[in-house]
């Protein structure tokens, strides 16, 4: 069985536009016309060992979607009608990888599976604050709390206090827009989960805008409302 990892895939991975279906965290859901979603068929206790593990978290933080270690594990804890398959760039274009979308069909969360070369096993899984749908229309925005503490949709200063010192992080509005510089040491760089960062207005942010680098002890950020926008974690 694979365990959660802190193997690091960086930043590149968080800038590419997500194409992300379903419902968001508030209403939307998908259906499928020819499957019957009234129940979910979950796999026999024998076939997979992972199974017993999956069955019994409820699938609120974020951490919980990371016991699900196969495609077919997924289908069978949320029945085919809640995901969407997908095929997904990253890095410029230079990475490609399988990818499904679940839309949890008990409380709304949008969560991204991203498939290892063998297109069934878990490589690693995201969310993001901003819900879109397959033709990049903005569906909603959710908000997603991990067993650590972290958020998605936090705020900077909240991140900050949640750290416990400043920290380093890039300009937006380009390529490695929101990464963060993860420092030896600190709580950020030993969390399991990768994150990144966006900024919800950009009036009066030109200074953060483009391959700058940004410190939260800037007080030129106290009145840019920037927030924890994408969440990443690697199974192994």
């Amino acid at each position: 069985m694979k365990k959660i990892s802190i193997n690091l895939l960086g930043i590149l991975l968080f800038t590419t536009m997500l194409y992300s279906c379903g419902k968001n965290a508030k209403n939307n859901t998908e259906s499928n016309n020819n499957e019957d979603t009234s129940t979910v068929v979950l796999v026999e206790e024998k076939e997979n060992e992972a199974t017993e593990v999956v069955d019994e978290i409820g699938f609120s933080k974020f951490e919980h979607y990371a016991t699900i270690l196969t495609k077919k594990d997924l289908i069978a804890q949320f029945g085919q009608a809640n995901l969407r398959d997908l095929t997904k760039s990253y890095a410029e274009g230079s990475v490609v990888k399988e990818a499904t979308i679940l839309t949890n069909p008990q409380n709304g969360q949008v969560i991204e599976f991203i498939w290892d070369d063998d297109n069934s096993t878990t490589s690693w899984i995201e969310a993001y604050y901003k819900v879109y749908d397959e033709n990049l229309e903005l569906l909603g925005t959710q908000e997603i709390e991990a067993e650590n503490g972290l958020s998605i949709g936090m705020s900077l200063s909240k991140l900050k206090e949640w750290n416990g010192d400043d920290f380093k992080f890039s300009g937006f509005a380009w390529d490695f827009a929101g990464g963060i510089y993860r420092e030896e040491g600190s709580k950020i760089s030993g969390s399991p989960i990768e994150i990144t960062l966006d900024i919800l207005s950009y009036e009066g942010a030109d200074f953060a805008m483009g391959d700058v680098q940004l410190s939260t002890d800037d007080s030129r950020l106290d009145n840019v409302k920037i927030i924890v926008a994408g969440f990443l974690m690697h199974i192994e």
